[in-house]
């Protein structure tokens, strides 16, 4: 029988093809549902497919409804691979050769729909990582760090640093398994990526608490006055008081009588440090300030 869109006479076979475009609040949808030679049936799959992968799933139902439609219009196209092609000497109803330029399908060349998906993929990456800064530090931590590497300007990068700053906290705060000098100066080593890291954020947030001290942003805030007058001056703090330690780590070698009344006093200034720092977190939980 003679094809429901390019008139040629061809084996055809009953197709049901639909293609979605997600708008956030609704959604536009497209249906064919005709007998349809080999030619055309690719012609649609291509179009209707691609649209659907590329721009089908921004929306709630969108992203449910592309899910549906791919897998009906890839389960529709594998069972036309049967269907044989148009033979070389099929007419259309008027006629015209087989060669005749073939009806245009769907709206919008492929490629513009590609570069329009991607534009906007890319535009939905960038807003979940100003809004999800743990979830795209989990899944894509080389780019987090790139959008949030410099100084804090926003809540985002404020967010980023201190995911940061806790981890380098735990990486640095982990129990020492040595018990004789040489394993634990091995140890704490290891950790010196995480003091160097904190040092960067401890860097970018005193400048960023320096700025809201001089705004005075906590005089009508109990959380941002918490934030300026303990946690700046704790961490501030446990970074010096690790850098001493971390300092007399690599030039000490060995501890004698020279230097073990040293190695005592940073340590104790850096348990001191820590301490400061553990109240200020006990003080933010009884504020109600943690979120």
């Amino acid at each position: 029988m003679a094809c429901e869109c390019c008139g040629i006479e061809a084996p055809t076979q009953r197709v049901e093809f639909q293609q979605n475009i997600g708008l956030f609040v609704t959604r536009i949808r497209t249906r064919v549902d005709k007998n349809l030679c080999k030619g055309c049936i690719g012609r649609y799959f291509r179009s209707y497919t691609v649209t659907t992968l590329f721009l089908g799933w921004w929306g709630i139902i969108s992203f449910v409804m592309t899910l549906v439609i791919l897998f009906s219009n890839v389960s529709q196209y594998l069972s036309t691979r049967e269907l044989p092609e148009s033979g070389i000497n099929s007419l259309n109803i008027s006629g015209s050769s087989i060669g005749a330029k073939p009806p245009h399908v769907g709206s919008g060349p492929i490629a513009l729909k590609l570069l329009y998906g991607v534009l906007l993929a890319v535009a939905i990456l960038i807003l979940v990582a100003q809004t999800h800064v743990d979830f795209l530090e989990k899944h894509a931590p080389a780019l987090n760090a790139k959008l949030h590497s410099g100084e804090i300007t926003d809540d985002a990068d404020g967010e980023y640093a201190g995911t940061k700053i806790g981890a380098d906290l735990d990486g640095l705060e982990a129990d020492l398994k040595g018990t004789k000098w040489a394993d634990i100066r091995s140890e704490l080593l290891a950790r010196d990526q995480y003091r160097v890291d904190l040092n960067e954020q401890n860097g970018k947030l005193q400048r960023k608490l320096t700025e809201e001290r001089n705004a005075n942003l906590g005089a009508n805030d109990p959380c941002e006055a918490l934030a300026i007058n303990e946690f700046g001056p704790a961490l501030d703090g446990y970074t010096t008081a690790l850098n001493k330690l971390f300092a007399f780590a690599k030039d000490a070698a060995v501890i004698n009588k020279s230097n073990s009344d040293m190695l005592d006093q940073l340590s104790d200034g850096e348990t001191s440090a820590s301490n400061q720092l553990n109240q200020y977190f006990k003080d933010v939980k009884s504020h109600g300030c943690a979120k």
